[in-house]
Formats: structure tokens, C-alpha cells, sequence
């Protein structure tokens, strides 16, 4: 008689177990982490924009701090992020908020660069074009005299001890060439620019005397240097609800209003990207017949005939312009030859990829030919 041998079953080791986790594919890409991938790759053209007195590892850094002291700024359209950045570059100004030169403010949906009052004084001193350039406060116990005409004048004598609430606010610039221009505003000119600004802007409440000299230096900006009318226009354009950054030539770029938006997702519903418009019109040769057509199809004598709708003839141009840009194209392109998920574009890019400005392209571009799949 066979005698039944039994043996106990082969338990499974906590190392297959742990095997298994470390194969699974890494977490993903924080957003401060993803912001500053992106502005590593925009290093050469930020150093390229850069003056001599401001390095680019410095801009980064204090763009980094930034990001993480205000983590609104990460939850707004990246592209905006990045222009502001750039802007940054292109005027030369530190956006850290504590040097007074610059703020990175986030406003509806976007980043916005506001210049302040620090960095239109940085912007015409190292224009070379001016001698001295200030910004005051008057208080009532002042010595304050002015006079405009063909005898300009203009002496401010601070008081000694109380010297009351403020009155005016002037600026002068003296340039090189021996010209000098001055601007005065009353208190009450002041304060009508604060209440025609953002109704959240706190900086008048914590800095009023500051804001104030921003204010009436703003009103001489137009005379000033180009930099300085830039940096001013920037800084108007922000209190009047607009948004704006410099393009890759140095030139003022205002975004549409933001009313507008309502209005055309009513008019154009369902919205569709350039992508979709031509996917559409290149599966639609001939115009569409009723929806849903049972085949073959049976007379219905019931049915009133429907009027049918007018054939949409297109012009070599018009397809043309339904067509991606050349841009998003090379994007595509290097997509597919290095075979990158859709789940990994959408990462990288974090919009839809039909709004990619040309300007955007090549740093999206270099961050495909750097990417790896996971695992590699």
C-alpha cells in the first residue's frame, strides 16, 4: 500500500512582490517640475535676451522661488507663464517682488508681468540717455512750488518733523542732452487712477506712497526711453484688465479681451481647433445629406421634403488656411518618429496642441528629441 506523501504549497516571496512595484512606471511630473524643464529649455533664448547685468541662472532662480511662493502663478495657461518670463528677459528685470522691479501676478487664467515703480527707475538709468530721474510724494507742511508754461518750475522743500498727509506726487527726468521733463498729480488724480485699476489690488493699500510715485512717473514714461515706455505700457495695460507681453521682437502683444470669449463660444457652438476644421473638411468632400440616412433609401410621402443645405465651396486658399500651421506640422512629425504617447505629449505640452505659438515650438521641440520612454 502507497503511502500519500503531501507537501505544502510554494508560498510567494515578498520579492516578487516588490519586483513588480519597481516595474510599474514612475509617478507623474510635478507642475514645478514640468515649469522648469521648459524654462531650461528656453535657456539660450533667454540668455540671448538677457542684459549683461542680469545672468540667466539668476532670472531662473528667482522665477523658481516664485513659482513656489505663489502656486496660482502654476495653474494658469502655461504659454502665458512663459512670455512673462521672456518679458522678463527682454527688459532685464527681476520679477522676485522684493527688489520692487517687477511682479509675476496672476489674472484671469493668465501670468501677467507688472512692471513697478522700482524697475521704470532701473529701465532709465541703464537706458545711458539719462542724467537723474525721481519720483516724490508731497506732503502738506512741504515747500511744493511748480509752474508749466515757457518758465517751468518745479521746488520741493520736504518739512521738518509732521509733515501731514500727502498732497501731490511729481516726477522729473534730466537727461544728458541738457532737456529735463516734470509731472505733477494731485492726490485726487491719484486716487482716480487707483479706482480705475483692479479692484484686488492690494499693493495700494500696503504701499500707497509707492504706488502713488509709480503712478505720476507713468505719466513721464512716454517721454522716456523706449524700455521705459514698454515697462509703463505693460504696467497700464494690467490696470486697465488687459493682458500683454512683448513678442520675440520686442513688441507689445495685447490678447483679445476676455468679454469676447462668451459671445463667440455662442455664435461658433461647438467650438472645433484648426485640427478638427481640417480633418472635417478633408472626410467631407461633397456637403452632407440629412443625418442618419436609412439605407437604401425609401420613399417617405408622409415626410415634407426638408430643404436641403447649400453646398460649401472652398478656394485653394481657404483650404489652405484650414491646414495646421508649418510648426504644429514638425511637432507631429517628431511625434511620430519618436513614437511618444499622446499621454506624454499632453504632459509636455499641457494644452491643446493647437494652440502652440510658432514662437513655443522650438523649445517643444527639443524637449521631444530629449524625451525617453519609461523603462529606457
Amino acid at each position: 500500500m502507497t503511502e500519500l506523501i503531501t507537501r505544502p504549497a510554494a508560498k510567494r516571496t515578498p520579492s516578487k512582490t516588490r519586483r513588480r512595484k519597481k516595474a510599474e512606471p514612475a509617478g507623474t511630473v510635478t507642475p514645478i517640475e514640468s515649469v522648469r524643464r521648459a524654462l531650461e529649455l528656453m535657456r539660450p533664448e533667454l540668455a540671448a535676451a538677457l542684459p549683461a547685468h542680469l545672468p540667466v541662472d539668476r532670472l531662473l532662480r528667482v522665477v523658481i522661488s516664485v513659482l513656489q511662493s505663489t502656486p496660482a502663478l502654476l495653474d494658469c495657461d502655461r504659454a502665458s507663464l512663459y512670455r512673462a518670463v521672456m518679458t522678463c528677459a527682454q527688459l532685464g528685470l527681476e520679477p522676485d517682488g522684493v527688489l520692487g522691479q517687477a511682479w509675476l501676478v496672476p489674472s484671469k487664467g493668465k501670468v501677467q508681468l507688472v512692471p513697478g515703480y522700482r524697475g521704470l527707475l532701473t529701465l532709465a538709468r541703464e537706458s545711458g540717455q539719462i542724467l537723474s530721474i525721481n519720483s516724490q510724494a508731497v506732503h502738506r507742511n512741504d515747500h511744493f512750488d511748480y509752474a508749466y508754461g515757457l518758465n517751468e518750475r518745479l521746488e520741493h522743500v520736504p518739512g521738518d518733523g509732521d509733515r501731514g498727509e500727502i498732497t501731490h506726487f511729481y516726477a522729473y527726468a534730466r537727461f544728458k542732452d541738457g532737456g529735463h521733463c516734470f509731472e505733477v498729480m494731485s492726490r485726487a488724480e491719484v486716487d482716480a487712477a487707483r479706482r480705475s485699476g483692479p479692484v484686488t489690488d492690494s499693493a495700494w493699500v500696503n504701499g500707497y506712497a509707492e504706488m502713488g510715485q509709480r503712478a505720476v512717473l507713468r505719466r513721464i514714461a512716454r517721454l522716456l526711453p523706449l524700455p521705459v515706455q514698454k515697462a509703463a505700457a505693460l504696467a497700464d495695460l494690467y490696470e486697465s484688465g488687459r493682458h500683454a507681453a512683448l513678442d520675440e521682437l520686442g513688441e507689445i502683444v495685447i490678447d483679445p479681451p476676455a468679454e469676447a470669449e462668451p459671445s463667440q463660444a455662442k455664435e461658433q457652438a461647438p467650438s472645433r481647433s484648426r485640427l478638427d476644421a481640417f480633418a472635417a473638411a478633408t472626410e467631407m468632400p461633397m456637403p452632407r445629406v440629412a443625418p442618419n440616412p436609412e439605407p437604401p433609401p425609401a420613399p417617405q410621402p408622409r415626410q415634407v421634403p426638408a430643404a436641403e443645405p447649400e453646398p460649401i465651396e472652398l478656394s485653394e486658399e481657404e483650404m489652405f488656411a484650414l491646414l495646421p500651421p508649418l510648426h504644429i506640422l514638425e511637432i507631429l512629425d517628431a511625434v511620430a518618429e519618436r513614437e511618444m504617447p499622446e499621454e506624454a505629449l499632453e504632459s509636455l505640452v499641457g494644452r491643446p496642441l493647437d494652440e502652440i505659438t510658432e514662437v513655443e515650438a522650438p523649445e517643444i521641440l527639443r524637449a521631444i528629441g530629449l524625451w525617453q520612454p519609461d523603462g529606457l
